[in-house]
Order: structure tokens, then sequence, then C-alpha cells
């Protein structure tokens, strides 16, 4: 039988996509072995709360990188209470493939 975390883990297959935007309202992925999992294969996450500090680090740290043709996975993630992904950058939304993960979703039965 597999776990909660077996079904968010296998969302992330190194180089699916360089880069993966996550709504996570409900902190799924601060969960530290679902942490754990996402770094064990390769990905970095970079969480989106303030606009300018998350553009130094995309821009410095993976675009550069893009731009001279190296591969790196990266995780932006959202945890607003909304984790509405259309309020991120435009160019993260075209170049990004989207994954959602919420309580609701995950465990059906859960009245929270």
């Amino acid at each position: 039988m597999s776990s909660w975390r077996d079904l968010i883990l296998a969302e992330f297959t190194p180089k699916v996509s360089r880069l993966t935007l996550v709504a996570d309202p409900d902190g799924l992925l601060l969960e530290e072995g679902i942490l754990e999992g996402i770094r064990e294969r390769g990905f970095e996450l970079i969480p989106f709360e303030d606009h300018i500090a998350f553009r130094y680090a995309y821009e410095s740290k993976f675009r550069s990188h893009w731009d001279r043709g190296e591969h790196t996975d990266l995780v932006v993630v959202l945890r607003s209470p909304a984790s509405d992904l259309d309020s991120l950058p435009y160019d993260l939304l075209q170049a990004g493939r989207k994954l959602a993960f919420n309580l609701g979703d995950i465990f059906p039965n859960l009245s929270y």
C-alpha cells in the first residue's frame, strides 16, 4: 500500500521539466519525508514569498544556468491560502509544469 507521501513524490521525476510550479496551501511539502524525497530526486525547492528575493534567486541561480544550456530541476512552491498559481509571474507560468497538492485531494474523507 502506498502512503500519501508516495502520491506526492510520484509527481517528481527528474528531467521531466526544468521548472515545476506547486500550489501547496496546506504546507504538505514542508513535511520532512517529502522534502527529503524531493531533494533525493535532485530537485531544488524555492518558495515564492517575496517577489524581489525570489526573482534575484531565480535569475542568478537557475535561469542563468538554463541560458547556458545546463539542466537543473527547480520546484517553485506557492504556499498562500488560495495558492492560485496564476498569481505567479507570466514567464514562470509559460515555462513551468503545474502541480497542486492539498489535504482535501489527498485525504478525501478528512473533515477539516
